[in-house]
């Protein structure tokens, strides 16, 4: 099987010289003019030792592939093919990256001189276990007054530092919990305060995001080839933890079997026993990610069966 697997890579990165458990290949994503990416294959992994690109196999295959190669290595390994592959990567011309401004009502609860109307959602946040430091930090503000009255609003920042979406969560009365902007929420989260060189994780909400560093809220979106977080997380190729609402099971083995098959390492923290990550600590949550259950074939049936 291993040799089949070799052709393929071959078909698709040329030759190579063997070192080793290893194959050497040109990398075609620094396009080094030595062979300086290793393959693995009993590992199933590779990595250029000069742009540090790495990750699975399966990705190189789908990255750079053929449908025929695609076709040929789903036979040997029995992945299902991802049918937007072909498309996924294609250099179409760059959308204008989304901005919005904040409500003009907005005050940013971690400048000083506050207003006495500031008491109401600093217990509110408190009660939700937000820290002053998470206020400083993600800018955490409020709106006593307009279209936003009454509500928390946490915005979101691209990775040039530009405010491409907010959330505004009521702290008072009002039966609507969120009234958030009438605009695409095709964005990342906060871009621009994730790690992407360390383990990423994917939760609901905003609120759960706040308990486990290096967060990303889904929103309430689904997560699939043509969103912005999934190519980047494919692209970077970063280790993923799963932390969806329970309720969502079905949601999670979607996002969790769709991430495995580009290749990617993905672990699953068990929400069963809580009503979201929102509504533990931050020790609690922590708990619940070093627990987490790495997710194979073998574990995802284990899962449905179980729900």
């Amino acid at each position: 099987m291993n040799l089949k697997k070799l052709v393929i890579i071959q078909d698709i990165l040329g030759t190579s010289y063997k070192s080793k458990n290893e194959h050497l290949f040109f990398c075609p994503f620094c396009k080094h003019h030595k062979k300086k990416m290793s393959v693995n294959i009993d590992r199933d992994v590779f990595k250029c030792w000069i742009c540090d690109t790495k990750g699975g196999i399966s990705y190189l295959v789908k990255r750079f592939g053929t449908s025929e190669n695609q076709y040929q290595w789903e036979l040997i390994t029995q992945k299902i093919d991802m049918s937007s592959i072909e498309t996924m990567f294609e250099n179409k011309p760059e959308a204008p990256k989304q901005t919005i401004a904040l409500p003009k009502e907005y005050i940013c609860l971690a400048k000083k001189g506050l207003p006495y109307s500031a008491r109401e959602p600093f217990v509110y946040l408190a009660t939700r276990g937000v820290s002053r430091r998470d206020i400083l930090y993600f800018k955490i503000g409020y709106c006593e007054t307009g279209p936003y009255k009454k509500r928390i609003i946490i915005p979101s920042f691209n990775e040039d530092g530009d405010c491409d979406y907010f959330i505004a969560r009521s702290y008072g009365t009002d039966w609507l919990k969120y009234k958030n902007p009438p605009i695409s929420k095709n964005i990342i989260f906060n871009d621009l305060f994730i790690d992407w060189d360390n383990p990423v994780t994917l939760v609901e909400g905003m609120f759960d995001a706040l308990k486990i560093e290096n967060s990303i809220p889904l929103l309430g979106s689904t997560l699939n080839e043509k969103t912005k977080l999934f190519k980047k997380l494919v692209t970077r190729q970063s280790k993923i933890y799963v932390g969806l609402d329970h309720d969502v099971i079905s949601k999670s083995l979607k996002v969790i079997s769709t991430m495995i098959e580009y290749g990617l390492k993905v672990y699953r923290l068990d929400t069963s026993k809580i009503e979201d990550i929102g509504s533990v600590t931050k020790q609690e949550a922590e708990y619940l990610k070093e627990n987490s259950t790495p997710m194979n074939v073998e574990n995802m049936l284990k899962l449905q069966w179980r729900n």
